[in-house]
């Protein structure tokens, strides 16, 4: 969808359903007037982000330059949108909205809602939820994993909003019986919102001591606006000089059981909460990969120790799949490690 010649979208749309692409007038104004805010000029290569299928149903946005459309074919519709994900969502919130209000009388209304887990395989959830699986009717339930968090998908159907909003609730009340506390969030909540939820529900702080995750779990606490109030330090002690330097591992430890040891990601964990200070302090210490294993120590063991209050619990974790992965589940793995540990205190 944008200005150069190789983004060839609209016009194989125009090829494919034998359409021409005709000037869109307010599409022409839209970026002239964003252009001109941003530089000042309409270049040439922008005119062609103006040419649209005829008969298509426009989309415009506020956040580019891009056009979206959508065009009906064969009862079906293809629906063309900037690949940019500031520009698309609300472009495709914008086009969910328009096309549920012209569907609704046609095919009543459906809802989704999904809900996220951790620490329960995708396999138990669908036997947990089996009563919905493979059925037809007015509920439709589906599971997606990634990186350890099983997400699933409630869709619901009736003839009125008030009737499917009434479904969703139903549904989920029933989900969250089933899972319990392996149930965390719902929408867009994540794994380290739900966290800081509960750190100023509890009022505890927190701070972070990363080898292998690299900082990844300071990252993402840090995407939490207003977490400054709880999370106070975060450390990649890396090597172990600054396993030893910064958190004060004693180097004998190191030498004796390694530096990916249960013993090590313990001192970590009160290390970093004696060093900041804090209520809670996290250590995690681990192999990812591809490189540094040995048949004692494989890719992908990770322990993870928590110290709040006076007690540290660590845990061994075998992990799969690339250095990436590895380092993703250990993260999540993590902030559910505190997670469960708030909601044991809250």
């Amino acid at each position: 969808m944008g200005p150069t010649a190789n983004d060839i979208t609209s016009e194989a749309v125009s090829d494919f359903f034998g359409v021409p692409l005709v000037p869109d007038e307010e599409a022409c104004n839209r970026i002239q007037q964003y252009l001109w805010e941003q530089r000042g000029n309409l270049p040439g290569g922008h005119k062609k982000q103006t040419l649209i299928p005829e008969g298509a149903r426009v989309i415009y946005h506020d956040n580019g330059t891009a056009t979206g459309f959508a065009l009906w074919y064969h009862n079906k519709e293809i629906v063309c949108l900037p690949g940019v994900p500031g520009e698309m969502q609300p472009m495709l919130d914008k086009y969910l909205e328009i096309s549920a209000v012209q569907h609704k009388s046609i095919e009543g209304c459906t809802l989704t809602r999904n809900l996220h887990t951790f620490g329960i395989s995708e396999c138990a959830v669908e036997e947990a939820l089996k009563v919905y699986q493979g059925k037809e009717g007015h509920v439709k339930v589906l599971t997606l994993a990634d990186a350890g968090i099983v997400s699933i998908s409630i869709l619901a159907t009736a003839a009125e909003r008030e009737n499917a909003l009434k479904i969703l609730d139903s549904v989920e009340l029933d989900i969250r019986n089933e899972l319990g506390h392996t149930v965390f969030g719902a929408g867009d909540e994540t794994l380290e919102y739900a966290v800081s939820v509960l750190l100023k529900k509890c009022n505890k702080t927190i701070a972070l001591a990363e080898s292998c995750t690299g900082g990844l779990v300071s990252d993402k606490l840090t995407n939490i606006p207003g977490i400054s109030d709880f999370f106070l330090e975060g450390v990649v002690a890396y090597s172990n000089k600054a396993k030893i330097d910064a958190l004060g591992v004693p180097e004998d430890l190191v030498l004796r059981y390694g530096a990916v040891s249960s013993e090590v990601a313990r001192v970590m964990a009160e290390g970093i909460k004696k060093r900041a200070s804090a209520h809670i302090g996290v250590g995690i210490t681990g192999i990812a990969g591809p490189a540094g294993a040995t048949k004692e120590k494989p890719v992908g063991l990770v322990y993870i120790a928590v110290a709040i209050g006076d007690l540290t619990d660590v845990k061994e974790y075998r992990f799969r799949g690339s250095r990436r992965d590895i380092k993703k589940i250990s993260a999540n793995t993590a902030l559910n490690m505190v997670r469960l540990k708030l909601v044991d205190v809250s």
